[in-house]
């Protein structure tokens, strides 16, 4: 069996650690002996191990590690998903069992519930609810060589936030939801607005604090830093993608990607 698990873009501008939706950019986990042998503590491998998987199981990546695009939660999810399949649990069953293993195991459940489930999820505590709603617009992602250290990146953020810094991001997110739901390419420049976490980001990267800058400047219509990056993530429309792309595509790689409604699943 070859289990399939996406990619995924977190936070999404205010929603800082309870924000995430999945990106059609996989990993793929097998018992078949198809790719690179998983070494004894590569993070799939672990993760096949710890839902009860046995045996050797095979890795295989288009998603680029290290980027904000949720490469170990996906990795993860592949490798226990195809140990419960290997149990004879149903699609269902597995991916609900998956989602316990990757989430206890990476603690970040928006990038979790998007890599088990597909969609765009909102993790509130111990509750993951999938939205019935999706961006309007067309989704690009400027990637560049550089990689982030999540740990890293988060040990800059201070531990505590002014009241009003959360005051605008509770706005933000709440017409990000709306823009959502009702389609409105209009609202998502502010909506996607933050003051948590990607100032100090961004400004611990110069290279991709410039992209955000060119994005907006070629009529993006909005624009968040990719989990904790360097990845951006951008809404084009179909009268801006080409100029956007042209920007950006002069300092990292541009990919056009639709969101996963699937998640982990066998192929």
């Amino acid at each position: 069996m070859r289990a399939r698990a996406p990619g995924s873009s977190a936070n999404l501008g205010p929603g800082f650690d309870v924000l995430g939706l999945a990106v059609a950019r996989y990993v793929w986990a097998n018992d078949e002996g198809s790719g690179e042998l998983c070494w004894p503590d590569h993070i799939a491998r672990l993760a096949f191990e710890a839902a009860g998987g046995i045996g050797d199981i095979w890795f295989e990546f288009e998603l680029e590690p290290g980027r904000g695009l949720g490469f170990s939660a996906a990795a993860r999810a592949a490798g226990s998903y195809l140990a419960y399949r290997q149990q004879d649990c149903d699609h269902d069953e597995a991916q609900a069992l998956s989602y316990q293993v990757v989430n206890g195991i990476e603690g970040h459940g928006d990038n979790a519930a998007p890599s088990v489930f597909g969609g765009m999820h909102v993790i509130a505590g111990d509750v993951r609810h999938r939205i019935d709603a999706r961006f309007p617009g067309r989704m690009l992602f400027w990637i560049p060589e550089i990689e982030t250290s999540t740990d890293e990146s988060r040990s800059a953020l201070e531990p505590t936030v002014e009241r009003a810094d959360a005051v605008f991001n509770l706005g933000r997110l709440g017409l990000l939801m709306s823009a959502c739901y009702e389609q409105r390419l209009d609202l998502l420049r502010t909506a996607t607005e933050d003051r948590l976490h990607q100032p100090m980001r961004l400004a611990n990267s110069e290279l991709t604090a410039k992209a955000y800058e060119a994005a907006y400047r070629s009529g993006a219509a909005a624009a968040w830093l990719s989990g904790s990056g360097p990845t951006l993530a951008v809404v084009a429309t179909d009268d801006t993608v080409d100029e956007i792309i042209s920007v950006l595509g002069e300092s990292g790689a541009v990919l056009e990607l639709s969101m996963d409604d699937d998640g982990v699943v066998a192929v």
